[in-house]
């Protein structure tokens, strides 16, 4: 009776990484308790029973505290997913497909050159942002975790993006907002490529959540022609942007087994990042390089969803595989950059959508 109680204490194999205390270890669950109160079947303090099992029902992460989590590891903030404490090391392998769609603020200029080469007020109605097609990237992702301590990276492959054109009318006005002359007409049709790769590394300060600290770098092309029209004249402009973002990034990452195998995981990152931009006018005769700018930028990513473990040390023993995950959820990213150039204001990068991904740990 002594060691079955015993064995009751330590809860479900694997599951209790060590030197960690919670609510739910080390009593069983509450329902073991109160059952074996009213049955009879052990003697126990009454008062300490209820107080355990209060505690056992409230706590948001004791109810999962007897659920074997999946032996997965971070892998690039997302597709998170509790570690195998019953392991000391473990090393994850995985891919994940973002279906994404990438948007752009558009340059809305309040100025423009009149017809004697000086500075003049507009206004203008081009949209205020740039919508991509919808493109599936491969990410590939590596971790690895020793302990407490776990090291990742991530890289979203290089990528081409076919912009919506755009098509905006740009009206010199007077002092009290009225039109003055013909209006501009111009059409926006651009094009971008694409691709990131992120390092970090950190450290659970609980068995379902982790802080977590690297680098990221965002590297965009983006190739413009812009077609305008003014007092039956047309013009065709083409010019190329390169621009280089990166920076420290800081985040926080948490998963909750919910039963079965399946689980529900979060992920948020801010990264402090400078933007180097070199825009370079290819309009023949080509080129004039306007130089490089730099700017200070802000980047924020955030993912949510769902997951699925499934050990496969028992399927295929003959491998080195000890379990599979599968997960979805939806993932947002941000970048702001601060535009300090007069008739410039602060241009927002938004890339967004579903995300799906299969995790392999050994």
């Amino acid at each position: 009776m002594r060691a079955a109680h015993a064995e009751e204490r330590r809860g479900a194999k694997g599951t209790r990484p060590p030197d960690v205390p919670s609510a739910g270890w080390g009593c069983g669950s509450a329902y073991t308790c109160i059952h074996k109160y009213v049955e009879g079947n052990i003697t126990v303090n009454k008062r300490l029973c209820l107080s355990t099992a209060a505690l056992t029902l409230l706590s948001p992460f004791a109810a999962f505290a007897d659920e074997p989590t999946g032996p997965t590891v971070l892998d690039g903030f997302s597709g998170w997913l509790s570690p195998d404490w019953s392991q000391d090391f473990s090393a994850t392998l995985g891919v994940k497909v973002w279906i994404n769609e990438w948007s752009r603020d558009s340059f809305i200029s309040q100025t423009a050159f009149g017809p004697d080469g000086d500075f003049v007020t507009v206004t203008d109605t081009a949209p205020d942002s740039q919508e991509s097609d919808i493109e599936a990237v491969p990410i590939p992702q590596l971790s690895a975790r020793y302990k407490w301590l776990f090291v990742t990276g991530s890289y979203y492959s290089k990528t081409d993006f076919d912009f919506e054109p755009t098509l905006g009318t740009a009206q010199q006005v007077d002092a009290a907002g009225n039109p003055v002359g013909a209006p501009i007409i111009t059409t926006f049709e651009t094009s971008g490529e694409r691709y990131e790769w992120d390092a970090s590394g950190g450290i659970y300060v609980h068995p379902y959540v982790a802080i977590l600290g690297g680098y990221k770098k965002v590297r965009q092309a983006i190739d413009q022609t812009i077609t305008t029209t003014f007092q039956g004249d047309t013009g065709v402009d083409t010019s190329t942007s390169n621009i280089d973002i990166e920076g420290p990034t800081i985040g926080i990452a948490a998963s909750v087994p919910i039963g079965r195998g399946f689980g529900v995981y979060a992920t948020y990152a801010h990264g402090f990042m400078d933007a180097n931009i070199r825009d370079v006018d290819t309009t023949p005769p080509c080129c004039q390089d306007a130089g490089t700018r730099e700017f200070d930028a802000d980047y924020d990513v955030a993912e949510a969803g769902f997951s699925y473990t499934h050990g496969m040390d028992q399927l295929m023993p003959h491998l080195p595989l000890s379990a599979a995950t599968v997960y979805a959820g939806y993932r947002y990213q941000a970048i702001s950059t601060d535009f300090q150039e007069q008739g410039s204001q602060d241009r927002s990068d938004v890339t967004r959508g579903f995300a799906v991904g299969v995790n392999l740990t050994f």
